[in-house]
């Protein structure tokens, strides 16, 4: 068959290759899947001489989060495994006793691992210099990336985690966590971090029917008046679901800071009554409080491609620009980016179109070749260690934690998924039952594309036998 590469292989007899191929097909023919709206490859690269098992490799597909592979070994490239995100509080104005009389300032650099407990270390970190009472605003300076689009529709979800917006300043990932339980008969909505912004209205129904697909009949709605947001939930929750929880993007990011900004520094025993500004500051006209640094790019590539977030990737890719100092600081810029560092890296980047870090796209686009060729770069890289360890392990953790189980390749590879409404994907690397290596690429773009996981597994299942 055409779509088949047959070339001499050292490592398989001719007979057993003859098997091989025949048994590929006859997973197709199980699965009948339209032979057009899917891609794999599977190639061996122990053995110098091996030839791949490919369909469709010059085909465009949307590879949905399995993009954030190119995000994070560009990233591990220019920005160094050693690199860290930094966060400043400075000021304006005078300090006088234990008053400020002028302005505290956040700067954040894209940092979307920052949480409340960074947060409270730094404003613990000024109370001990001495700084209690403030008599003039919170400022956020968000400078280091340029303004972002502050349209969150991607599939129609807005309030979705994963469509939080990329950001020079995020504190909890910019989400809310809410948490559902039965209690007493009635449905209990726990709320994390607890915001003084933000009410809740419980319109749930509780029901004793299965907790499968809990989310599918939880439906929720933000209204907003003046200064207050409400988040309004209904449809249904099954007392057998004991416990679950969501997390949420309701407030607008820079009131969203505001508002545990000015929880915490009253909680640990301090004044403010100020108002929260945007505003582009001078470093020269403002003088240094504390600091923060995230953890390593090393560590943090691991939750990007174990957890597949989409905010990290999409901050990363912006920060990688910020600190190439060559293109304007926003996701228009990307596809320029990642297609010239493709080029120089001798990859081909034709018809590519990378929208943004995180994958979360409706027109990015790759060929599995071009995939395996930079999968190919990475393994011969020595950053192959970092890249390779970040991605889920089959069967064991992060988002294949509940994936092929039962695989005979489990524990045996990483892997990095994808998925999209009509888009399924995989890519990573295992040893077959030989202990030779093999990259293993699957794209499909299809109504039935969420259909495809069986077909994956045998895939794969298939050439770790060989």
């Amino acid at each position: 068959m055409k779509f088949f590469i047959c070339v001499l292989i050292l490592s398989i007899p001719n007979f057993l290759w003859a098997d091989y191929l025949e048994s590929y097909k006859k997973l197709e023919k199980k699965y009948n899947f339209d032979r057009e709206s899917y891609t794999f490859i599977v190639k061996n690269i122990s053995e110098k001489n091996s030839a791949p098992i490919i369909r469709n490799q010059n085909k465009l597909f949307n590879p949905a989060s399995v993009a954030k592979i190119i995000t994070t070994y560009i990233a591990l490239k220019e920005l160094g495994p050693n690199f860290k995100w930094r966060s400043d509080f400075l000021y304006t104005g005078e300090i006088i006793g234990d008053t400020l009389h002028g302005d505290i300032i956040f700067k954040g650099r894209g940092d979307a691992t920052f949480n409340t407990e960074d947060l409270e270390r730094l404003i613990r970190g000024v109370h001990r210099d001495g700084i209690i009472n403030i008599e003039g605003n919170l400022i956020l300076d968000k400078s280091y990336f340029l303004p972002v689009d502050q349209i969150k529709d991607f599939d129609e979800d807005p309030l979705r985690a994963y469509n939080a917006l990329p950001n020079s300043i995020v504190i909890q990932s910019n989400t809310t966590n809410f948490k559902f339980s039965e209690k007493g008969g009635k449905i209990k909505i726990e709320v994390t971090p607890e915001l003084k912004k933000l009410e809740v209205k419980n319109k749930l129904q509780l029901t004793n029917s299965r907790c499968a697909s809990w989310k599918s009949k939880l439906d929720y709605s933000r209204k907003h008046h003046k200064s207050k947001s409400t988040i309004i939930f209904s449809g249904e929750f099954s007392k057998k679901c004991l416990e679950k929880e969501i997390d949420l993007s309701v407030l607008d990011d820079s009131q969203y800071f505001y508002e545990i900004f000015n929880n915490l520094w009253l909680s640990n025993g301090g004044n403010f009554n100020g108002s929260v500004k945007t505003k582009n500051i001078n470093e020269l006209d403002a003088r240094l409080l504390k600091s923060h640094f995230s953890k390593s790019l090393s560590e943090i590539i691991r939750d990007i491609n174990k957890f597949s977030l989409n905010l990290m990737a999409r901050n990363l890719m912006l920060t990688v620009l910020a600190e190439s100092k060559e293109y304007p600081i926003n996701e228009s810029s990307i596809n320029i980016y990642v297609k010239s560092w493709l080029v120089k890296n001798k990859i081909n980047s034709k018809g590519i179109i990378f929208e943004n870090g995180a994958g979360l796209s409706r027109i990015t686009q790759i060929s599995a070749k071009q995939l395996l060729h930079v999968m190919e770069k990475i393994y011969n890289d020595p950053m192959m260690p970092e890249v390779i360890s970040s991605f889920p392990i089959i069967g064991i953790d992060g988002t294949l934690k509940k994936r092929m189980r039962h695989s005979s390749a489990r524990g045996n590879g990483h892997f990095k998924t994808g998925s999209l409404n009509n888009v399924n994907a995989i890519a990573g690397y295992f040893l077959n039952k030989d202990k030779g290596m093999k990259i293993f690429i699957f794209m499909m773009n299809d109504l039935k594309a969420n259909q495809s996981e069986s077909f994956q597994q045998d895939l794969i299942d298939l050439a770790y036998s060989y």
